[in-house]
This record gives C-alpha cells, structure tokens and sequence, in this order.
C-alpha cells in the first residue's frame, strides 16, 4: 500500500494541514508556514518503513505468523500474510486522517473558512483515524478476502485501529478503545463525517461490523495460550512504538527542515574486538586458552591462582556459547570475583560475530553505582578510540543527553543538532547502553509513551542483565516468561548472570530451555579459592539474647577489637537510620584511632567515588559503614566484614566483597538487628527457614550451593503466588496495559515519600564547587523558558536535572521552612544543616516535621 490511497479516500485531501511551524521562530509575528496532510504522511511512513527494514521487523512478522497461526493451511497462511503486512503498512497511511476534523483544522491549523467544524463535539484527530482505519479494511479489503481470511483477521483491525488512537497517548488499556467504539460519541462522529462528505463514501454499517470485531477478539483471547498472549503483547507494543517514532521523526523533519539520523547500530562488530582483544587482560586469557584449556576437574582443584579460575571460566562460557548461539537466553552463574562482567563483554561481542542481525548491546544492572563502575571499565578498554567512545551512552537520572562534540553535517544548524540528541535519547539511537534495571523495565512494560519510545529498538539486542534476582521474587515467573517470550519474538540474546542464580527456567512453561553456559558450575564453587576465600561466624548471630542497643554496643566493641594496622573492615546495615547512628557511635569512640566512612544511596557520585578510591588505595586501617548498595557488583577487597542478615543470595553477594583478591585471608560475622522484610516486603527470602538463622541455609553458604535454597523459594512461589502470576496473565490477555506496569513495577511507590532539594555547595569530581542553589534557578528558568527550541529546552534540562540529582532525596517529613516548590520537587535553602559530615542526617527531618 502506498500513501496515494489517501487520495482516493479522503475529499479535498490537498487542502487539510498536519503541522505548523514559524517562519522566524524569533519572529512570531511573521506567522507560520504548514505542513500538508499528505506530505507528512509520506514522511512518517518513510520513517516506519526505514525502521522496518532497519530492524529486520520481516523476520519478526514470521516468526508472528508461525507461533499464532500454527493451524492454517500454507495457502490460505501465505493470503493472512500479505494481508496483514498490508494493515500493518497502512497503520503510518492512517494514522492521522483524522486531521480531516473540521474542529482540528479551525482550532489547531488556523483555518478559519472550513465547513463542518460546528458538527464536531471536539478537535481530537487519533479517534476518527482509527475509524477509517476499521472502516478501510472492513469494506475495502478483508469483504473481498474471503471469510476464513477475514475471521483470522478481523481482530487485528481493531490491534491497529487502537495502536492509531493511541499515538498521541500513553497505551491506556485496550478495554477503553473498545468501550469508546460502542459509545454514542462515535455514532455522532461517523454521522457527522457522512454529512459533510469528508470521506469518499458513507461509512454505513460500521458500528455492526465494530460489534463483530470485537467479537472476534474475544474469541481469538480466549483461545490463545500464554505464549500467544505474551506475543501478541509483545507486537502491540512493537507497532506503537514503531508508529510513534515514525511520525515524532517526521513531525521533527518538517520542524527542523532537514533528515534526520534513525539509529546507531554496531554495524562492524571487528572494530570493537579488535581494540578489547588488544589489551593485556585479554592477551593473557587468549593465551591461556590456547596452551591450558580446558583444565581436568580434577587439576582444577589444586588451582590456587584465581586468574586460572577467571580463565576456566571465561573461556568455558564462550565455547558453550559457539555451541549454543542460536539460543535466546543465557544463564551465567559463576562464583563472586570470577570475572563476570569481562566474561560478559567477551559473550555479547562473540554473539555479534555469530549472528549478523545482532546490532546494539544492552548491559544493565541494579544501580546507579554499577553503571558508573563498567562505564570506567569500559572507559579503561576503549579510551585511545573516540568513534567508539562516542557509540556509548549511560542512560540514566544522573547523566545528561548524550551530545556529539562535533555534528558529522556541517550544514547542520544549532535547532538540528539539539533535537538529533534528543531523538537519540528517547530513541535509544546509540550503539552500546548502559543503564539500570528500573529503566529497562519501564521499556519492557510501562504504559507511559515516553517509556515505549525506543521498544523497537530492542529487536536483533545483546542485552546483559546483571543480579535480576536481586528484586522482588514474586515478578520472577512473570519475568522470565516474558524475557522468553520477547527474546524469541524479536531475536534477542539475552545474557542472565549472577553468582547466585535460581532455575528460571522452572517458571518459564512450556517456552524454549535457557543455555546454561557453565555446565558444572560446582567445579569452581568448590575449589578453595571461592569456597574457603572467606571465613564464615555465627558467634554474634548467635547471640539471641542481644538486642537493638545492646547488640549496637557489642558489635562496637567487637569491631574495636579487630582494628589492625592496614587492615580493612567493612559492616553492612539494613537500614540507612540504623547505618548513619552506627557510624556516628564509632566516629566519637575515641578508642578508633582509624578512618571511619560511611557509603550509603544518599551518597553524591562524587562522594561515592572518593570513598570507594579511598577504600581501593588506602594502606591504612579503615572501617566502612554500608547500606545493602555495596553488596551487588561494586569492585571492592576488604579483609573483614559484618553483615545484618538479609536474604541468603545477598549474604554470598557481601561476602564477595571480602578478600576478593584471595591474596589475604577473610572473615565475615554475621548479625541479627533490623527486619529485613521492612525493607524487602513480600520477599518469601525473608522467611526465618530461609535465612542464616536456620543451619540448611548455613549448609548451603558454606558449601556454595544454592540449589535447595531456591528450590524451597521457587516452591513457595509456586504455592503462594500462582494467582498473581495467572492475573498477570489475563492483564497480557487483555493489553490491560495500566495494569502490565503496576503487576511489572521492580520498585513499588512509597507513599509516604517526598523529593526534596537541598541546596549547598558540594565539591565534584574534578574539584569543582557546585553551587546547588544556583542549579535550582537554572532549573526554573528553562521551565519558564518558552521561546527556546523544545529539543533545546529538553537537552539543557537534561544537564541541569543530572547536576540536580546530587542534590534531591527522598523523604517521610518535609521540614515547615522550605522555600519553594515546583512540582513535586520541595526546594530547601541553606541546605547544609541537614548534614553531618558530609552526610544526610534523617534524624534531622523527624525533629522538623510539617503535615504536607
């Protein structure tokens, strides 16, 4: 189908406007000029078909076909084909016919002398689009295909029709659309089109043929299995995301007058290999690889160089992997410091040599902390090679839109260069990312617009997921399921790692087995380097008579103890209270002749990264206070810890951090103090028979075997939880997609929690002082900035929100003597009081509570 349908289909087509712009955005005065309906038209499916053909969607179609349609006959299979690649096309064709809108047209495009606009009740343009969509296919295309055809087919009219009155919208749920379709509102709409003779024919009957429509889907829901719904989601949300891009890029071209950039893919994966493989680490791998792998069990053993063991492993995952590619999901279990994330690097480069249609890489992690820490890494490997450097962007609250030094078009002009950043961002237009998890979910399964921007991106991805199991465990069966399902959809490659890794692959029911890539992980989990790295005490955990202060005091005194020259001790709290008293307690006992700091998610970047240099290169003695983000991945060696118990798989998680160069010997006293479940809810990790308190969980630390542990926590899930996996379910059934982003949620809502900016002056990395207060009026002047370029405004912004972020907290109370307000963002001046040291005192807030 090509755009010149809408010729034949629409009355005048040459005379209705899509958008308009200044002529001298510094002028409006001089007025505007417009864009024709027809010409952005051909621009947004210009778009969607570049995307297509980019993202190689042809390849997803079938792979649609043959798992929705596995009962139909090849020829009438080949028919539903052409068919629906035809619906599919006519989606950008459609999308914004409603612009015909008499309403539209006077309110929006200026016309004043337009006929009509008295019949319509509002200007809305996306509802009457997907009217002629259902309208066009009803009557012109699926009457005619015969009824087998048109019975498979009938429903993805209604699929399409919602994905166009959605594009201007966040996805609502699917239940509404059909709920407005049935509603008088639309009877008038259609009559009023038919009055004014905006469509080439009378749309009559359209409300039968909506009502068989629906009824159609609802007999196609309820036959598909949860695979077929978990696809059938998966391509609602590919298309909008396709449609939306298609026409903010086209819109963005007439705006700006010029083309713009539509993705950044790896296109040569040789040139990144070619400078990783060249560095001294890899060196050394490749030539153990080809004089000592793979090593005898049994000699494995008696290794007592961990870099033989990172070796084994790294080298054992990637021939596992040229085995094994064609897979979609990876597992990679291997023990705390083996080298999991060079191990990975080296898994998603061999991938993009092994499957051509691989094009970006994903790597994401848990926290913020994590994506600073492989960012250097990266850094580290690809400083000397600035093309490179420059394919790699960090998305996150804490980094700004990425921008190119140099535009590669000198002809490009400042508006140009801003709203090609920005496309980049909200896109995902860069070949290699870093972010967290919390990001990547709100892509996977918000119903935000913004959030779905770059879904179609995802399609021929690397993605490199680190410590999923750190959150929630009632969303594992709902995540895997859907990994699975998106994964084989949309040829992904999806690498789950972890040292402490459940079998997954016992929620996922009947979807394709993960590859395992370590296939005796007990080879290295038993070899003494990992197994006995680390001595494990229970003597404090033992002491059930100590309690709250009692048991501060002793662990005080117990850590005092432990003070020897050059020796490194770190103490984790659940709590971040509890962790800021603690550190108070040892900074005034006189008897700590030794540097005591304090690492908690209050922490600026700056701050964090001066204490973990300091815990890194420090010959001193030191003690560092922690909350639980120093558990997951971060790159420390300490000689001695304490840990308030948790859940078992963070217990392994802390002690990673302890002798992790096996050059020392390490010990680790474990403590009973805060509830973990106040911090961890509806986690069943919490329950006292999975936790150290009982001598199985015990067993299994020591012996680094984790298998009845998850066994007895995927049980419980099953048990427990199999209702809220089913209503997950029926939400995928139903594209309830409101619903989808609560039941998907990693991090559920504190109610009682208010941002507040604490304006002081603070140091950053380089040195520099950083005046927050001054940050906060920048912020308010580029929100009360209306004449600046909107990509320009959004670019500018994203810099001062990221120097913001070091300055924002989430809180219970907010203190009576803030200042100002804008949002929900509380500004406080004089921000310092509420510090010690350097570090936020909560208690502070709870002395100066106002009722909000």
């Amino acid at each position: 189908m090509e755009t010149v349908i809408l010729k034949e289909l629409i009355t005048d087509l040459d005379k209705y406007r899509a958008h308009k712009r200044n002529i001298d955005k510094n002028d409006e005065s001089k007025g505007y000029e417009y864009e024709p309906l027809q010409e952005h038209t051909d621009r947004t499916y210009k778009y969607f078909s570049r995307f297509w053909q980019a993202k190689k969607y042809d390849a997803v179609l079938e792979k649609f076909f043959s798992n929705i349609w596995q009962d139909v006959n090849d020829d009438v299979n080949l028919k539903v084909k052409n068919i629906l690649k035809e619906m599919i096309f006519a989606v950008p064709i459609f999308h914004d016919t409603g612009k015909i809108n008499p309403l539209f047209q006077k309110e929006i495009m200026d016309i004043e002398k337009i006929s009509g606009q008295k019949d319509f009740s509002n200007k809305n343009h996306a509802m009457i689009s997907a009217i002629f969509y259902i309208d066009y296919f009803r009557y012109d295309v699926l009457s005619k295909a015969g009824r087998k055809i048109r019975d498979i087919l009938k429903p993805f009219v209604l699929y399409h029709a919602y994905i166009i009155s959605r594009h201007h919208s966040n996805l609502n749920n699917f239940s509404s659309f059909t709920g407005k379709l049935k509603e008088e509102g639309i009877l008038k709409t259609i009559k009023a089109i038919n009055k004014n003779s905006l469509y080439y024919k009378k749309i009559e009957y359209l409300t039968v043929d909506i009502e068989n429509m629906i009824n159609a889907y609802e007999k196609l829901k309820k036959n598909l299995s949860d695979k077929q719904s978990l696809y059938l989601c998966i391509y609602e949300r590919m298309l909008y995301s396709l449609l939306v891009a298609s026409d903010y890029y086209a819109t963005g071209e007439f705006e700006n007058g010029a083309e713009f950039k539509q993705e950044g893919d790896i296109d040569d994966i040789s040139k990144w290999k070619e400078v990783y493989e060249s560095t001294s680490l890899m060196k050394s791998i490749r030539a153990y690889q080809q004089n000592n792998f793979p090593q005898d069990e049994q000699k494995l053993q008696e290794v007592t160089d961990i870099n033989v063991l990172r070796s084994e492993i790294f080298c054992e995952a990637e021939a596992v992997l040229n085995n094994e590619y064609e897979n979609n999901i990876f597992y990679l279990e291997a023990p705390t410091g083996s080298g999991k994330s060079n191990t990975a690097i080296n898994l998603s480069f061999k991938l993009m040599e092994l499957d051509r249609k691989l094009k970006k890489i994903f790597y994401v992690y848990p926290f913020n902390t994590l994506v600073e820490q492989n960012t250097e890494t990266l850094e580290n490997i690809f400083a000397q090679n600035q093309s490179i450097m420059q394919s790699i962007a960090v998305l996150n609250s804490l980094t700004p839109i990425k921008m190119d030094k140099q535009s590669e078009n000198k002809d490009e002009n400042e508006d140009q260069v801003y709203q090609q950043a920005l496309f980049d961002r909200q896109f995902l237009n860069y070949p290699m990312v870093l972010t967290t998890h919390v990001n990547l979910f709100e892509i996977l399964f918000d119903d935000k617009q913004k959030a779905v921007f770059g879904f179609y991106q995802l399609a021929n991805s690397v993605i490199v997921l680190d410590e999923i199991q750190s959150y929630k465990n009632t969303l594992w069966q709902r995540i895997i399921s859907y990994l699975k399902a998106v994964a084989e959809l949309l040829n992904m490659k999806i690498i789950i790692m972890s040292a402490t890794l459940p079998d997954f692959d016992k929620f996922s029911h009947h979807q394709n087995a993960a590859s395992v890539l370590l296939k005796n992980t007990r080879k290295y989990f038993n070899n003494s380097i990992f197994k006995n790295r680390v001595e494990v005490s229970y003597e404090i955990l033992d002491k059930t008579d100590l309690k709250g202060e009692q048991l501060e005091d002793y662990l005080q005194e117990h850590i005092k103890k432990q003070i020897q020259d050059g020796r490194h001790i770190m103490i984790e709290f659940i709590k971040k209270s509890t962790a800021h008293r603690f550190w108070e307690k040892l900074k005034e006992d006189e008897n700590i002749n030794c540097a005591v700091e304090l690492f908690s998610g209050d922490d600026s970047m700056a701050e964090r990264k001066r204490i973990l240099q300091r815990v890194k290169t420090s010959k001193e003695a030191l003690i560092l206070v922690s909350t639980q983000v120093i558990e997951a991945g971060v790159d420390i060696d300490m000689d001695l810890g304490y840990k308030d118990i948790s859940k078992l798989d963070s217990e392994e998680q802390f002690m990673g951090r302890i002798n992790r160069s096996c050059r020392k010997s390490g010990k680790v006293y474990f403590f009973n103090l805060d509830k973990a479940r106040s911090i961890y809810k509806n986690d069943v990790r919490n329950n006292t028979e999975l936790t150290l308190v009982d001598e199985a969980m015990r067993k299994a630390l020591a012996e680094k075997d984790f298998s009845e542990y998850y066994n007895r926590v995927l049980a419980i899930l099953e048990r427990n939880y199999r209702a809220e996996y089913n209503t997950f379910f029926d939400s995928v059934r139903n594209l309830a997609w409101e619903k989808i982003a609560e039941q998907m949620k990693l991090i559920d809502d504190d109610a009682w929690s208010m941002t507040v900016y604490l304006a002081r002056k603070i140091k950053n990395e380089q040195g520099d002082i950083i005046d927050g207060a001054e940050i906060w009026e920048k912020y308010r002047e580029l929100l009360q900035d209306y004449s600046m370029n909107y990509a320009e405004n959004k670019v500018k912004l994203s810099y001062v929100t990221a120097q913001m972020a070091e300055f924002m907290y989430q809180v219970e109370t907010v203190p009576s003597d803030y200042s100002d307000k804008i949002g929900s963002i509380i500004y406080i001046k004089n921000g310092d009081k509420y510090f010690d040291e350097g570090k936020l005192n909560r208690e502070i807030f709870k002395s100066k509570i106002v009722l909000w």
